[in-house]
């Protein structure tokens, strides 16, 4: 019994989170397209392997663009991937609600940029927002082929400082 409440609950909550952040994405009136905001030759750099171009996770959806080595995008490849969101967004992922994610300001990049860091040594996102605009980068990998955290950061600072001066 407490199982099944547990189920329903988790179940309930997942809802509940995925159409918040339905309304977040939905809600995005800039329209900003993520893949011109970096070039094949910064994803190469920052992954330290030549890229393929910069490539639309959805066709549909301009706001989410991957770069990768792999064609195909692969689990198993490292990737560059920058979303453009609404400065709504934006301060929803200042303040997470999920509290084993931290939060670390960056200064000197936009009108303001934070790194969002995660537990358990997963690959951090750098958020900047200028103006009305905002986007959020993120370096993947896997276990065997990850950087560091401070790699990641580098990386995504280089890339954002990149990025926030297309805006």
């Amino acid at each position: 019994m407490t199982t099944n409440r547990i189920a329903s609950a988790a179940t309930a909550l997942l809802l509940v989170l995925s159409t918040s952040a339905w309304r977040f994405v939905a809600t995005n009136q800039n329209s900003l397209e993520a893949c011109p905001l970096l070039t094949t030759a910064d994803a190469s750099k920052a992954l330290e392997q030549s890229s393929q171009p910069g490539k639309r996770y959805m066709d549909s959806d301009p706001t989410f663009c991957m770069w990768s080595a792999d064609p195909k995008m692969s689990d198993s490849a490292r990737k560059v991937a920058v979303n453009t969101h609404s400065q709504r967004a934006f301060e929803f992922a200042k303040k997470p609600a999920i509290t084993t994610i931290g939060i670390e300001p960056v200064s000197g990049l936009g009108d303001e940029a934070f790194y969002q860091i995660y537990p358990k040594g997963q690959s951090p996102f750098i958020w900047v927002r200028k103006g009305s605009k905002a986007f959020s980068i993120r370096i993947l990998g896997t276990k065997t082929n990850s950087f560091s955290i401070e790699q990641d950061k580098a990386k995504e600072l280089v890339l954002a400082k990149v990025a926030v001066a297309k805006l």
